[in-house]
């Protein structure tokens, strides 16, 4: 067994799955949170990794895996956790059910919570012990048809920021990575639910959004071309838990700097006329 351990959840692709790759072939003991037996499979197949069936809405399903991992650790703790599961959950908030929120919340912001709690006791048998909450730069910046997401992405924010504060100086250093567009099938699906919320609009809300939705397909589309690769994000993820003093919240992108860098200098209202601007053109 070796010293160092992770668990990542949400790791059958993407951002997840790259950081399983990249921190095994960095000599870790990875265990990759997945939902399905293909998955697993998947995961099984990188040297230093093994699975974990984890799907972050189910509490008891959990408790098992991290039950099996501190069955495996013992004395020796968990070293990091990457919480990283999430779904994106968008549409014209007058079109988006009660049901689609919590779809999005106990997805992105309860599975994080609960995948947290339960990794505790294990981070804190560790030397120095590091989670990374993956957020987004929708953890800053919201923009039109992704309120749900966005919203989600600034929970973590507060999410992350009163769990440092309550667990202390000696407790697990925590960091949130905020990458702009990577190249994942999370956006691929949303494009492709984007696709089926214009088909589903009634002629009232087509009227009012069908512009911006049909925009926001061909951005998403663009986004899952020309976005950065999940590994860029895993390399930063990898050197941030390197780190003495890691940053407590870690922009990755172009563009997700480029964007926090106007919503930090500009009025919330010359903020909200760019963005209305430049979506009814490019979103």
């Amino acid at each position: 067994m070796t010293n160092r351990s992770a668990v990542v959840t949400g790791a059958s692709t993407g951002i997840g799955y790259a950081t399983v790759q990249r921190l095994a072939a960095a000599g870790w003991h990875v265990w990759g949170g997945v939902r399905s037996q293909s998955d697993s499979f998947h995961i099984e197949q990188v040297a230093g990794a093994s699975s974990l069936r984890i799907d972050v809405t189910d509490d008891d399903q959990i408790e098992t895996a991290f039950g099996e991992v501190a069955d495996r650790r013992g004395c020796l703790g968990l070293d990091l956790l990457v919480v990283n599961a999430g779904v994106v959950v968008g549409g014209p908030l007058e079109y988006v059910t009660p049901a689609d929120w919590r779809r999005q919340f106990d997805v992105n912001v309860v599975g994080v919570a609960s995948s947290i709690r339960c990794a505790l006791p294990m981070l804190r048998l560790a030397n120095d012990p590091r989670i990374i909450v993956v957020g987004s730069i929708n953890s800053r910046v919201g923009v039109p048809l992704l309120s749900p997401y966005a919203a989600s992405k600034h929970a973590l924010v507060g999410l992350s920021s009163s769990l440092r504060r309550e667990l202390g100086p000696t407790g697990p250093r925590i960091t949130m990575i905020e990458p702009g567009a990577v190249r994942t099938p999370l956006w691929t699906k949303a494009r492709e639910a984007s696709i089926q919320i214009d088909r589903d609009l009634p002629a009232a809300g087509r009227r009012e959004y069908g512009n911006f939705v049909e925009k926001a397909v061909e951005n998403l589309t663009r986004s899952s071309n020309s976005g950065l690769s999940p590994d860029r994000v895993a390399v930063v993820i990898e050197k941030c838990v390197a780190r003495r003093n890691p940053p407590l919240r870690r922009l990755v992108g172009v563009d997700a700097r480029f964007a926090a860098v106007l919503n930090f200098i500009l009025s919330e209202k010359m903020f909200d006329r760019l963005i209305r601007r430049f979506r009814s053109i490019n979103y």
